[in-house]
């Protein structure tokens, strides 16, 4: 709703009331104010604590993300450049923790959660820096992913916390609610004392400071439940109009927090694809489908052949502009209904909803030819050609879950390099697709 209400103070509101009933209008106008001072004040105080709750956890969730990819890129290489940039971004997660575990949280069950994401990064850590780099590839695998579920437990404690914050919003709205009833209940009662008067200014009274202070009494418990409202416009700079603005910011706040969880949640920062974590959980809803109305679907697994070289001669900054070019390639080679998401460091995976293992066969190596064909521009202009090697595997075959599906899928990526790379592999039943 936008209104543009009529521009004065309260006290003028009052001062003009006076010509009919002296009394009422001094009460209303001692009642109007306060309630009007005191929900202001609530509502910027709800604002600090909260920026001051979310802000450092905002922080800290990236943190956590930036350490999870570059632990995973010294698990896969192994080299000293990427335990040292490990280790940076460790440190930085370290002080990350520090900063929100200081948060003046006023639930104690917010701090609980973060602690329980410390002790669970330190976890994650010690496993990162303990991997040697001449380790079995399945102790390797292994350990890569019990650093994930680690770095899974931390991601969902971090977010519960979050999500206590929007606590503090219904507190919001129960204190708006208290002023309001109070307002309202004052008005009523002196209003009975001079009915003549009251019936004389009710229509302006309401239009004037009621309508306004029950829109943003709505709109207060919008953003509580976590909605986004448009902006109430109201002229002048009075006490109703602080509290408007107040209210605004309040909700432009809550929205860009929303907007900037959801993105961390859902989406990898680098490539736009979905995460890790958002990958999980669209397979579990997979599964769920599937095991439901008994239909098959494909995965696949796939990453570039010597991507090490690539971040050797080219640099990382390099490495990362061809990683986000290949998930433009892969983005555009796949249908609507198949979810794309970066795996980890330049492994990207695919849902092929509704794809028998024969056809997600020709559809990855459809993508697989699309790659090899195409050319990327580094950051300096040069061209350069990537080849990448695909997994592939079917559920529900023989597997039960998501792990029996990683594993399959990972085991025919692991089979495609051990082969020559550059080709198409697939879980045991399955031709595969370069003989």
């Amino acid at each position: 709703m936008d209104m543009r209400y009529q521009d004065g103070t309260i006290r003028l509101h009052v001062t003009t009331a006076l010509a009919c009933a002296l009394a009422l209008v001094f009460a209303v106008a001692g009642v109007s104010f306060f309630s009007v001072m005191e929900l202001t004040h609530t509502i910027e105080e709800a604002i600090e604590e909260s920026t001051m709750e979310s802000q450092p956890l905002l922080e800290l969730i990236q943190a956590v993300q930036e350490s999870y990819l570059e632990g995973h890129d010294y698990l896969i290489y192994g080299t000293k450049s990427e335990l040292a940039e490990y280790r940076s971004t460790a440190r930085r997660t370290d002080l990350a923790f520090e900063s929100a575990m200081k948060a003046p949280f006023e639930d104690e069950k917010e701090k609980e959660l973060v602690r329980k994401a410390f002790i669970k990064w330190r976890v994650a850590n010690n496993l990162t820096l303990s991997h040697s780099p001449g380790e079995d590839p399945g102790i390797k695998l292994m350990h890569m992913r019990k650093i994930d579920d680690q770095m899974d437990e931390i991601q969902t404690s971090l977010n519960r916390a979050l999500e206590r914050t929007q606590v503090e919003m219904d507190e919001i709205k129960a204190g708006a609610f208290a002023l309001k009833k109070m307002f309202t209940i004052s008005i009523f009662i002196l209003g009975v004392l001079a009915i003549i008067c009251i019936m004389l200014l009710w229509r302006w009274l309401v239009h004037s400071i009621t309508g306004p202070l029950k829109e943003l009494a709505n709109n207060v418990n919008a953003v509580g439940t976590g909605e986004v409202v448009p902006e109430t416009n109201v002229a002048g700079d009075d006490e109703l109009g602080r509290l408007v603005r107040a209210v605004n910011d309040m909700s432009a706040r809550v929205s860009e927090n929303t907007t900037s969880l959801k993105e961390l949640a859902e989406r990898d920062e680098l490539t736009g694809l979905f995460n890790n974590r958002a990958l999980m959980g669209l397979l579990e809803d997979e599964i769920a489908r599937s095991s439901r109305y008994g239909h098959t679907f494909s995965f696949i697994l796939l990453d570039i052949d010597h991507f090490k070289d690539i971040n050797d001669t080219y640099g990382h900054a390099a490495g990362d502009d061809v990683i986000c070019q290949l998930a433009t390639l892969i983005t555009e080679s796949i249908r609507e209904v198949d979810k794309a998401a970066r795996y980890g460091g330049d492994e990207i995976a695919v849902i092929l909803p509704e794809t028998d293992g024969t056809k997600a066969l020709a559809m990855a190596e459809r993508v697989r030819l699309g790659v090899s064909s195409q050319h990327v521009m580094l950051p300096g202009g040069e061209m350069l050609r990537i080849e990448i090697s695909i997994g592939m595997a079917e559920y529900p075959g023989k597997k039960e879950s998501i792990r029996d599906l990683l594993l399959a899928a990972d085991n025919a990526l692991y089979e495609a390099k051990r082969k020559g790379r550059n080709r198409v592999c697939t879980e045991s039943g399955y031709p595969d697709a370069n003989r």
